[in-house]
Parts: structure tokens; C-alpha cells; sequence
């Protein structure tokens, strides 16, 4: 088992240094305490009004400069560090049904440079002294459009075939679709609101793929996206995008590990694909995508690693130093405090947890305890491959929500635990040996204070 933590801030911060924790990226001086930086960063995520907006501020005791002789270097410093500081809250920003984009930037599919450069690009404000003269502050902003522009690779849209099956139709001038409420979620057992991404995928009842960011014209798609949303039915507000007789579609499901995709109707389905006008909307991205109004108002995205936080990684950490757990790992990552259970023993192809898990699930719940009774968790199945995708991920999802069960009934609130697979789709390990697949048949729990 790898731990580090004894339960206090001080010996815990100089393990974290030593050890040189920064998950599989490192992400910059927002890993370690905030007690030896003097700059911190809030960003907030806003749908409605398509942007990421960020305060950061300087604690001028803390980095020894006095103001206001110190202005210039008190302004190079917040200069110097604002990409380091933004990453953690870029990194959270939803891009599709199943990636972040610290996911992508993991995989390679998006640079730390071109990111950089998006950040640097930033709108600013003028900084602003607090009265004490004891902190100056400023804010960034960027269009969510500038950042979905690092994705759009092509010259040219991929255009769909027509289908085989066809269903009477006209043309319609552009796609509205409402989804709005909760709704269930394809493949699941529960329900969800529909979360906004950047590149939102659309499906059938028969899981046909409708619509992605590969169809939309990439000038249209770097300009203004692939989608709009809103929370208004209120069709005045985008009748520019989908003009006068839009096809209204109510959709049926959500889908993705991130909530983000509607599922429409077979009907509706057929409506778009078997005329060519109707194909080219999608095409031109002349799409909105009615959602509740909570899911875009301007929300907290990142993680902010403050003394608290800190202090509860210490404590989970001396937790399961006390009472060693096999297979266990507690490590940080943009995305949160990560636990890593390998080796998770269920009956062959089932989610039937086997018995001799009992006691190393007690005591995982009694260390995810110590995070507060207001943490959230958010787990997440991982299968070994062998060669079944589909049938790996609706395993994965399975596994996850038992073990959601489990945790819940020693007295994790269920209400602030959330679960999902990715199937075998992201090993740790090679899969052509036991040892391998063991590893990779492992649960991780994302602990947010």
C-alpha cells in the first residue's frame, strides 16, 4: 500500500513534497499547501454566458512584498503564475459524454503549450488593492469558444450518409431540442439533469449516432461551437440560430459517463437524417439544447487546495496507515483526492461483491469518514479487457453501483455518492497476465471535501 498523510498538515506537506505527488500531471503550485503560496484562485464555469471567469489573489505578507513600493513585483508575480494556477479549473471543464479536459490532456490530445496559450490570451482586469494594502487581486476571463477551438482539428465537416431507413419529412430550419427535468440515464437505473459540455453528442432510442463535433463546418465550430444552451424556451433569444420552424424534439434519455448526451426518438431521428436540408443543419451546428437553468448558472469548477483540504488528506491518509487495507492506494490528481482499490474481488462476471471484501470495504468507509459529513464521492468501475467492450462497461457500471451501495450502507450518506464505469478501456496494467487484469479490475473513489 502506498500512503502518505500522519494527520497533520505540517509532516503531511513535507511527505507530499518528497514523494513529488502530481498524479499523472503536474499541475502546478495548486498541489501543494496553501499555506506556502501566497497566490489563490477561484474559477467558475458559466454556460449561460459561455466563459470561465477566475479571481486570483496575491497575499502580499505572505510573499514578502510591501505595497505599494512592491506594486510591480506584486503584478509580475500573479503574471507569472496565473497559468499554473488556472490549470486545476481548465482540467474540470467538461469536453464530451466521457472526458474532461485533464482527460485529454492525459491521452496527448491536447497540449499543456496550447493550453497555456488560451490561458495567456485572457481577458484581465486591472488589478485592485484591498484597503489594508495586505492583498491585490485581479480577474481573468476566457470564451468557452476559445477553448473548444483546441479540438477542432479538421478542415472540413465529416459528412453522414443517408440511412437505410427512411420516414417522411420536410425541411426544418434548424433543431431544438428539450432537455430539461430529470431524465434517465441510457444503460443506468437512475436519473439525471443533462449536464452542458463542450461537444455534446446526439443518439437515437437505438443508440444510432445523430450528430457530433466532427459534422459541424469547423469555422462555425471554432466561432460560436457546436451547440447552444439555454434555459429558456423563450425561442426569440436564438432565433438567429434556428430560425422560424425549428424541429422541436423533447428528449427521452441522457447518456455518457458525464451526462451530457440527449437520446431522441427513433421518429425524430428519422426526421433529420432522411433529408439533405435537414442533414446540413447539423452541419451548420444550427442546434440548442434546452437544459435546467442550475446546470448553467456559473458554478465552482477545480479544486481548491486549502488548509482544510489538506488537513483531510492527512487524516484519510493516518486512517488507513493505522488500520492497513490491501491493494489500497490514496494519491491527488486534478480531479480530486483519489483512492485507488485494486484487485476488487466479485464473483466471475458479476457485481456480486465476494465476502472476503467485507472488512476492506469497512474500513474504507470508516477512512472516507474522516473527509466531513459535507463530502462528496464520486466512484468509478474499471473491469479487465478481454476483448467484450460493451458488455465491460455495463460491468464497470454495475460494480461501481454496488460498491456505491456498500459504502452507503456503512454510512456514507448515499446522497453525496455518485458512480460510474469506463469498462476496460483504461488499464493500468497489461492485460496478458493475472497479475495485470487483478490491477486493472479496480474501483477509484474521487473524494471532494
Amino acid at each position: 500500500m502506498t500512503m502518505t498523510g500522519n494527520g497533520t498538515i505540517t509532516r503531511l506537506r513535507a511527505a507530499t513534497i518528497a514523494a513529488g505527488i502530481a498524479a499523472l500531471i503536474t499541475v502546478s503550485m495548486t498541489t501543494v499547501s496553501a499555506e506556502e503560496k501566497p497566490i489563490t484562485a477561484h474559477s467558475a464555469i458559466d454556460w449561460k454566458l459561455e466563459r470561465i471567469n477566475s479571481r486570483l489573489s496575491l497575499d502580499t505578507a505572505k510573499s514578502g512584498i510591501i505595497l505599494p513600493t512592491g506594486r510591480n513585483a506584486a503584478l509580475q508575480m500573479l503574471e507569472m503564475e496565473t497559468p499554473a494556477l488556472l490549470k486545476d479549473a481548465f482540467f474540470a471543464v467538461l469536453v464530451d459524454s466521457s472526458s474532461r479536459v485533464g482527460d485529454t490532456v492525459e491521452r496527448g490530445e491536447l497540449s499543456l503549450s496550447d493550453l497555456n496559450t488560451i490561458i495567456d490570451a485572457g481577458r484581465t482586469t486591472p488589478p485592485a488593492f484591498s484597503t489594508d494594502l495586505k492583498t491585490i487581486s485581479m480577474t481573468h476571463t476566457i470564451s468557452l469558444f476559445d477553448l473548444a477551438s483546441l479540438y477542432i482539428k479538421g478542415k472540413a465537416p465529416y459528412e453522414p450518409k443517408p440511412p437505410l431507413e427512411t420516414a417522411p419529412t420536410r425541411e426544418f430550419t434548424g433543431i431544438l431540442i428539450d432537455a430539461r427535468g430529470a431524465l434517465p440515464v441510457h444503460g443506468e437505473y437512475g436519473s439525471a439533469s443533462l449536464s452542458p459540455c463542450l461537444f455534446p453528442k446526439l443518439w437515437s432510442a437505438e443508440m444510432d449516432p445523430l450528430f457530433d463535433k466532427s459534422m459541424v463546418i469547423p469555422a462555425i465550430a471554432r466561432k460560436r461551437g457546436i451547440v447552444q444552451y439555454s434555459a429558456s424556451m423563450d425561442e426569440s433569444k436564438y432565433r438567429d440560430l434556428i430560425g422560424n420552424d425549428p424541429l422541436r424534439i423533447v428528449a427521452r434519455e441522457i447518456y455518457g459517463k458525464n451526462r451530457t448526451d440527449p437520446v431522441i426518438s427513433k421518429d425524430d431521428y428519422l426526421k433529420i437524417v432522411s433529408l439533405k436540408a435537414n442533414r446540413k443543419i447539423l452541419t451548420e451546428g444550427k442546434v440548442v439544447i434546452i437544459c435546467d437553468s442550475a446546470m448553467l448558472d456559473s458554478h465552482e469548477t477545480g479544486i481548491t487546495r486549502d488548509k482544510e483540504w489538506w488537513f483531510v488528506r492527512g487524516e484519510i491518509g493516518a486512517k488507513l496507515e493505522k488500520k492497513p487495507i490491501r491493494d489500497v492506494e490514496l494519491t491527488d490528481s486534478w480531479e480530486g483526492l483519489k483512492l485507488m482499490v485494486y484487485d476488487v474481488r466479485f464473483e466471475a462476471d458479476t457485481a456480486r461483491v465476494l465476502s472476503e471484501e467485507r472488512g476492506r470495504l469497512d474500513a474504507i468507509a470508516e477512512a472516507l469518514k474522516e473527509a466531513g459529513p459535507d463530502a462528496r464521492f464520486m466512484i468509478e468501475g474499471h473491469t479487465a479487457s478481454v476483448g467484450k467492450p460493451s458488455g465491460e462497461l455495463q460491468l464497470s457500471v454495475e460494480r461501481a453501483r454496488i460498491i456505491a451501495a456498500e459504502l452507503a450502507a456503512r454510512g456514507i450518506d448515499k446522497d453525496h455518492i455518485g458512480f460510474s464505469g469506463v469498462g476496460g478501456s483504461r488499464p493500468v496494467a497489461p492485460n496478458d497476465s493475472d497479475e495485470g487484469r487483478a490491477r486493472n479490475r479496480r474501483v477509484e473513489i474521487t473524494i471532494t471535501p
